[in-house]
């Protein structure tokens, strides 16, 4: 049915990116529009699509947000992204936009291979609360603001005049890139994901850093900043109404639950990175503890829903 739209979705946001890249080829400010406009459309037909899935979970009696499985998180998180990257758009350099194109797209690809169940079932009883909408809301916002920290933190790095730095943004950017191109691969041939998704990364990194030398540095810390602000801010709330969630389903507000553990540690890390940001840091060092924040964020949500068991284990089943 509407599943459809969701593919029809990363159609576009795949047209945004390709677009977008144009667009620096040809350094037209009227292709930078219109790729920006692309991303706009594909999230609002995302939106379409998570408004329809929320219907039919109401009309089957369930009467919940569908955010609750790893199919569900994953599909949310791309909305969050896109979500938080279209309110600001017309600020936001076409770069950074290029980026967060490619980590939506790259996320609904995998999801597209991955196996996951995309069914609608009644809840288990612990995630029936409306504290449990309040923390995933949040959680999720804070770490689509943190992924738009990532890829502007990468994209300074990219763009420095530092060998050190441009390898590192390259393997960044050139990491997204590979994981997006594998799932393409992988879902065709049906070659091994490990093989593939390693020559791509040698290939496409490689490429990216002979690019970067053609770029003018990138140093401008508002992107790095206004999101990590406003995602450790939603972070903390999240971490709050997680807590509360937690009295209520399972007795106790904090249990050290691999989830809460690591959640606490990417507070952590996040706090250090504010210090240091009001510090006046500058956008290189300010950079390098994004990309280390990410990677936090990365294992707080993959690694312990997918690896470590827990409490909060059931996101993948």
């Amino acid at each position: 049915m509407y599943s459809n739209i969701l593919s029809i979705s990363n159609f576009v946001y795949i047209a945004s990116a390709f677009v977008l890249i144009l667009s620096f080829i040809v350094r037209k400010k009227s292709i930078d529009v219109a790729g920006k406009s692309l991303f706009v459309l594909a999230f609002f037909v995302e939106f379409l699509y998570f408004t329809l899935r929320f219907i039919e979970t109401y009309q089957k009696g369930y009467d919940y947000l569908p955010v609750t499985n790893a199919f569900e998180s994953f599909v949310f998180f791309t909305l969050c992204l896109g979500f938080l990257q279209t309110l600001m758009i017309k600020k936001t350099s076409g770069f950074i936009v290029l980026f967060s194109s490619i980590v939506i797209s790259t996320t609904l690809l995998a999801l597209s291979i991955a196996g996951f169940s995309q069914h609608i079932e009644p809840l288990i009883p612990a995630l029936k609360s409306n504290w449990l909408v309040a923390h995933v809301i949040t959680s999720f916002l804070a770490y689509a603001a943190f992924a738009i920290n990532f890829v502007a933190s990468s994209f300074v790095l990219y763009s420095s005049q530092k060998r050190i730095d441009k390898i590192v943004g390259s393997i960044m950017f050139g990491g997204l890139l590979s994981l997006m191109f594998t799932a393409v691969i992988v879902s065709i041939t049906h070659s091994s994901p490990l093989v593939v998704g390693s020559v791509f990364l040698v290939l496409i990194s490689t490429m990216l850093f002979v690019l970067s030398f053609i770029l003018k540095p990138y140093t401008s810390k508002e992107w790095i900043e206004k999101p990590l602000v406003f995602g450790f801010v939603l972070l903390t709330i999240g971490i709050i109404t997680g807590s509360i969630w937690a009295k209520y389903a399972w007795g106790g507000y904090w249990s050290w639950d691999p989830k809460e553990t690591w959640s606490f540690i990417t507070w952590i890390v996040y706090l250090i990175n504010l210090h240091f940001a009001r510090k006046r840091k500058s956008a290189r060092f300010l950079a390098y503890l994004g990309v280390i924040g990410f990677l936090s964020v990365l294992i707080t949500y993959l690694g312990v829903n997918f690896v470590l068991p827990g409490l909060h284990s059931y996101g993948s089943n």
